[in-house]
């Protein structure tokens, strides 16, 4: 395995997807079809490797763990993203109408 540690970033992640859905324009809408075409990519390209095939399936058990590395740190780093969104949509959108009594109110929506 390669010690130098490779850039991973939004322009080759686009451009990588754009390619599979040139290729294949239900990709665009169908997140887990482009993920199997980038599987398969691997498992074609992986095909080639010249050792034996036990040196083959450790690579494929190493990718598949660098994958599940990849994927948790990433949707790590999108989760304070996510809560902040998941938040403000949360928050009902609406005004409070006074009563006489001003203990209570009601809300009504917008």
């Amino acid at each position: 395995m390669s010690e130098e540690s490779i850039q991973i970033h939004d322009d080759l992640i686009s451009g990588l997807l754009d390619v599979v859905v040139k290729n294949d324009a239900r990709a665009e809408t169908d997140m887990m079809l482009g993920l199997q075409y980038l599987a398969a990519v691997i498992g074609y390209i992986t095909a080639s490797f010249p050792g034996p095939v036990s040196e083959r399936d450790e690579l494929l058990e190493h990718l598949a763990a660098f994958t599940k590395h990849v994927t948790d740190d990433r949707a790590a780093s999108l989760q304070p993203q996510q809560q902040q969104t998941q938040q403000a949509q949360s928050i009902p959108k609406g005004q409070s109408v006074q009563t006489d009594d001003p203990a209570t109110g009601i809300w009504t929506p917008e």
